[in-house]
């Protein structure tokens, strides 16, 4: 049974705290107030499980055959602690068994659904959670559910084609790096010995390489340490909160690649909204819940100033196109069309089926794209490697001659 932990005072002003068992918090409420105390404050009392490594983190996938499975036994009418329980039973992982079994005890304690899984914040987002409240607060769960399903495999199918995008590119750009450390690490060694033995000034390129050389042939270890801080220290950058802003703003002004994100971002925006409206989730909800679920701070920003002007009487396209390096106009145009037609659950849906064609698309052609700035890439470091070489190569038959 959930518990609840209360401050109160009684008749002569003598306040108390505690924790009281009750079905639901209005039933606490009645309880204390039958013992003639009033309430100050009440929270319910979280009774996720004891988990001895972390609560179970679920992939994307798994989320998505949860749903899809949970929503297919619904329709067909089997309840939802008897889905769960097939679910539980189906699952091979003891961690996610040990969830559902969890989520089951507190349905059967009279929570909700939603009210469950919060307790599984970390696999479930809010846009979820929001969305399973509305569901069974208005009788709609298993229609609710299936534009989840849905959500889940659009961003899933978003997610799975910009990485495939980025494979072609890294890969180029390990080679590259890879043959540059060959050089330097092979090559560069015997050629140093041939310029050890004349008395010439060496270029400061040549001069640079060589000192690499030494570096990673005489201090391997030394050189490898240097590396893997470098790389530690670009993630932590990456990862500070205070510098995401700034990362964001980088990323979408990249050449081909920022073009790729604001389609993405704009996608799952849209599609979320689409499917939150579809769940009669109101619309100032729906920014707020769509702000928090997208990972880029620019937008973030953006759709919360966005529902601050609709919940004064803005009009959504219009607050949408303040914002228009984040928002294509298209995006703008069509949603401005739709408040005026109040076709806008529809529209939103569109505008994400318009713009996930255009992931697509520009994903497709990325290699095609990309390849002559790979070029330059790869020109630019074996060729630099190169010339630092020749350079003094091209000295060494002057002093022959003296």
């Amino acid at each position: 049974m959930p518990k609840f932990s209360y401050a109160a005072t009684d008749v002569i002003g003598k306040k108390t705290e505690g924790v009281v068992d009750a079905p639901t918090k209005e039933a606490a409420l009645q309880s204390l107030r039958a013992e003639d105390k009033i309430v100050l404050s009440m929270d319910e009392i979280s009774q996720t499980k004891k988990w001895p490594f972390g609560r179970p983190k679920m992939s994307m996938q798994e989320k998505m055959i949860f749903v899809k499975n949970l929503s297919t036994m619904i329709e067909v009418g089997i309840t939802i602690t008897e889905s769960l329980s097939i679910i539980r039973d189906q699952t091979k992982n003891k961690s996610f068994q040990k969830m559902y079994e969890d989520i089951m005890e507190m349905i059967n304690s009279g929570q909700t659904l939603a009210k469950s899984l919060k307790n599984y914040d970390n696999n479930f987002s809010a846009i979820f959670i929001n969305m399973i409240s509305t569901g069974e607060e208005s009788g709609n769960l298993q229609d609710v559910l299936r534009y989840l399903d849905i959500q889940l495999e659009k961003e899933y199918e978003i997610r799975k084609k910009i990485i495939s995008a980025l494979v072609y590119p890294a890969i180029i750009v390990s080679i590259t790096l890879l043959m540059g450390i060959g050089i330097v690490a092979f090559i560069m060694p015997k050629i140093t010995k041939i310029f050890d033995s004349f008395n010439i000034d060496l270029p400061l390129p040549t001069q640079l390489l060589i000192s690499f050389s030494k570096l990673l042939t005489g201090s391997p270890f030394l050189s490898l340490g240097i590396f893997v801080g470098i790389v530690a220290l670009f993630i932590l950058l990456l990862k500070l909160k205070f510098l995401k802003p700034f990362w964001d703003f980088v990323f979408i002004k990249m050449p081909i690649f920022g073009s790729i994100l604001i389609s993405a971002n704009v996608a799952r925006f849209t599609r979320t909204m689409n499917s939150l409206l579809q769940a009669s989730v109101p619309i100032t909800d729906s920014l707020e819940i769509t702000a928090n679920m997208l990972d880029n701070a620019l937008y973030k920003k953006a759709l919360r100033e966005v529902a601050a002007k609709v919940e004064q009487g803005g009009k959504l396209g219009e607050s949408l196109e303040v914002h228009y390096k984040l928002f294509p106009p298209m995006c703008t145009k069509m949603f401005s069309l739709g408040e005026r037609t109040g076709t806008l659950e529809k529209t939103a849906g569109k505008i994400a089926e318009l713009y996930e064609k255009e992931v697509d698309a520009k994903t497709k052609n990325l290699a095609v794209a990309i390849e002559p700035l790979l070029l330059v890439l790869m020109a630019g470091l074996v060729g630099g490697i190169a010339i630092s070489i020749i350079m003094p190569i091209y000295q060494l038959p002057n002093l022959l001659k003296k």
